[in-house]
């Protein structure tokens, strides 16, 4: 798994494998081992926890776009990249307006099908056009909103069933 975060000190970037954790910051990378972990619980779809064979517990918990981790006595907040948002929830069969707009053209309609990263519709905000992709091959099961309506934030616009 990659993450992409901006930081008070520039983009940083966490890529996830088994045992380590890799940090690229500032063109720079350190691997950093990650203890075995003994258990994980997930509350979806905003946090959850892990817990290490050591004992330890790292905390983790997403509000928006920004991610918050706590560890040892110590909290970190990140925001997540913006064009990381069209496909952060990649499993969900929702999708949802990354920000307040206008559905300006409409592309989905039920029993469409799409491939990963097609244009299912486009979002008009702050005088800008926005692609809204598919995070995933799928085909539309529901449209709930219609072009030409105004939706809010994380305001779910189209389901849709993985292929």
């Amino acid at each position: 798994m990659m993450l992409r975060l901006d930081t008070h000190e520039g983009e940083l970037s966490l890529i996830f494998s088994h045992n380590n954790v890799k940090i690229i910051h500032n063109r720079k990378v350190e691997t950093v081992p990650l203890p075995k972990v003994s258990n994980k619980t997930n509350e979806p779809p905003f946090g959850g926890q892990i817990v290490f064979e050591t004992g330890s517990i790292l905390t983790y918990l997403q509000v928006r776009n920004e991610i918050f981790l706590h560890y040892l006595g110590d909290t970190w907040s990140f925001r997540r990249k913006e064009r990381e948002l069209a496909l952060a929830g990649s499993d969900s069969p929702e999708i949802k307006s990354p920000m307040p707009g206008k559905i300006i053209q409409m592309f989905g309609e039920p029993g469409k099908k799409f491939s990963r990263g097609e244009t299912i519709l486009i979002l008009e905000a702050m005088k800008m056009e926005n692609a809204i992709k598919a995070p995933f091959d799928c085909k539309v099961s529901q449209v709930l909103r219609a072009q030409g309506e105004i939706v809010q934030q994380d305001e779910p616009l189209i389901l849709l069933d993985k292929i």
